[in-house]
C-alpha cells in the first residue's frame, strides 16, 4: 500500500480544503511550559496543524514526540457513512502523512504502541470495531481479538493489556488482554471517553455522576483507585500534565485541576477558539495539542 505524503512549507499554519460538514473540528498546537514557580502556562502563538471545514480530531503524540497523529475525516459517502484515516505530522520536515490510506474502513483513535507502529479503533464494512494494529512503514494492520467489540476508545496498561471503552446500552470499561481468549469483567459502567496512560499498569478514565466526570485510574489486575478530581460541569476530556495535574477545556477556556480545585491558565477567545474537547501533551511537556471549534 502506498503511503500519501505531503510536504508543508508553512511552519504558522497548513491549510487544507474541505467542504463543511455537519461536525468541523480543528487541531490547535501551543507552547507549554512553566514559570518560575512552577505553574503550568501556555504561549498564545499557535501553530495551526489544521484549520479548514472539516473534521480533525483525536490528537496524540508519538512516543518520542517528533510527531503527532490525528483522525481526519475525507469524505462523506452518504447521509449517515463517513470515511476517515490516520495521519501522522512531523514535526522536523513538516510533512504530513496519510498513514492509513483505507478505502473501505474507518480509523480512529490513534495511540502509540512501538516507535514503529501505533493502536487504533478500527471500523470495517460491516460497523465491527475492533482494537487493531498498524505497522507505520507499510500500514498493514491487524486485530488484536475479534471477540471484543465495539470498542470505541483505548490506553496501554502494558504491552499486552489494553483499558477499553465498550459500547453498548451501556457504556463499559474492560481490560483487553491480547495475550488471552477469557471474556474480559465488566469493571465500571457510566464511563467517559478519555483513556490515558499514566505509567506502567496503570491507566485513567472518567465515570459520569450526575453530569460530572470524577477521574479515576485502573491498573493491569483490575483495581479501580479514584484520584478525588472532578472535571468542571459538561467536560469529560483532559490530560496528565504531571502525577497530581490535569489540564481541561472549556468554552475558550484551559484550566489545570487537581484534588483541590481548579486554576485557569489561559483563555482563548481571542484565537478564536471556541468548543475546547480533546487534548494532548508532547512526552517533554512542550506541546499542547486541543481539539476546538470555530465560532
Amino acid at each position: 500500500m502506498k503511503r500519501l505524503l505531503v510536504t508543508l512549507f508553512s511552519v504558522s499554519c497548513i491549510s487544507f480544503a474541505g467542504s463543511a460538514l455537519a461536525e468541523s473540528q480543528d487541531i490547535m498546537l501551543l507552547p507549554l511550559s512553566t514559570d518560575q514557580s512552577g505553574y503550568y502556562q501556555v504561549e498564545l502563538k499557535p501553530f495551526h496543524l489544521t484549520y479548514r471545514g472539516g473534521y480533525d480530531n483525536q490528537p496524540k503524540f508519538s512516543q518520542s514526540g517528533d510527531a503527532i497523529f490525528f483522525t481526519r475525516m475525507q469524505s462523506v459517502k452518504n447521509a449517515t457513512e463517513q470515511q476517515t484515516d490516520i495521519y501522522q505530522f512531523v514535526f522536523e520536515n513538516k510533512q504530513l502523512i496519510n498513514v492509513t490510506q483505507t478505502e473501505e474502513h474507518s480509523e480512529y483513535s490513534a495511540t502509540p504502541y512501538t516507535e514503529s507502529s501505533i493502536s487504533i479503533i478500527g471500523v470495517n464494512p460491516e460497523g465491527k470495531q475492533y482494537l487493531r494494529k498498524v505497522e507505520l512503514s507499510t500500514a498493514e494492520q491487524s486485530a488484536w481479538r475479534k471477540d471484543i467489540e465495539p470498542v470505541g476508545y483505548h490506553a496501554w496498561l502494558n504491552p499486552e493489556q489494553a483499558a477499553v471503552f465498550v459500547l453498548g446500552e451501556v457504556m463499559t470499561l474492560q481490560i483487553l488482554d491480547t495475550q488471552s481468549s477469557e471474556t474480559p469483567e465488566v469493571l465500571a459502567e457510566n464511563i467517559g471517553r478519555c483513556f490515558e496512560t499514566i505509567d506502567a499498569d496503570k491507566v485513567s478514565f472518567t465515570i459520569e455522576k450526575d453530569g460530572i466526570h470524577h477521574l479515576q485510574t485502573v491498573s493491569s489486575k483490575g483495581d479501580i483507585t479514584s484520584t478525588g478530581i472532578q472535571l468542571p460541569q459538561g467536560v469529560q476530556d483532559y490530560a496528565w500534565l504531571d502525577a497530581e495535574h490535569i489540564l481541561v477545556g472549556k468554552d475558550s477556556k484551559l484550566m489545570v485541576l487537581d484534588e483541590k480545585g481548579e486554576r485557569l491558565i489561559a483563555d482563548l477567545n481571542s484565537l478564536g477558539v471556541q468548543g475546547i474537547t480533546r487534548l494532548a501533551i508532547s512526552p517533554d511537556k512542550t506541546k499542547l495539542a486541543l481539539v476546538y471549534s470555530r465560532p
